[in-house]
């Protein structure tokens, strides 16, 4: 008897916890259609982890909508402004098809991520715009 309430108990749980996720993709899909244009790093929302045809038909397409530079569009070794979990200043590599920043782990290093079109499961950077002067300096600078 004590089996049959416990088993009932978690096929209850769980259906809850399905559709609670299920709400929560909607909410996050519903931000992603309205999604407004980019004015700082901070502007772009964290990007889901889904299937790799839905964020290249989806998920692409509005990050460039709202502003974020398409790579076909990125200039070897400009600095662009953007958004990534380490830096917001990256400088475009594109022999090695990477951005290029610097970031602190276990003191300042040279390190490089994928643009957001190449999803390699790995944080990614989001360039909205050529960094400036002061923003290229400031990286530079970064020891």
């Amino acid at each position: 008897m004590e089996d049959k309430i416990r088993e009932e108990f978690i096929l209850k749980f769980e259906a809850e916890r399905l559709k609670l996720k299920e709400e929560r993709n909607e909410r996050i899909k519903e931000y992603w259609e309205n999604l407004p244009m980019f004015e700082t790093c901070e502007d772009v929302p964290a990007i889901p982890r889904v299937d790799e045809k839905e964020y290249k038909k989806f998920y692409v397409p509005k990050l460039i909508a709202a502003g974020a530079i398409p790579k076909a569009d990125l200039v070897d070794n400009q600095f662009y402004y953007g958004e990534y979990r380490n830096a917001n200043v990256g400088k475009w590599l594109a022999e090695k098809n990477v951005f290029e920043h610097w970031r602190y782990k276990f003191g300042f290093r040279i390190d490089e991520c994928n643009h957001f079109e190449d999803d390699d499961g790995f944080a990614l950077f989001v360039p909205i715009r050529l960094a400036n002067k002061d923003e290229i300096e400031k990286y530079l600078n970064t020891k």
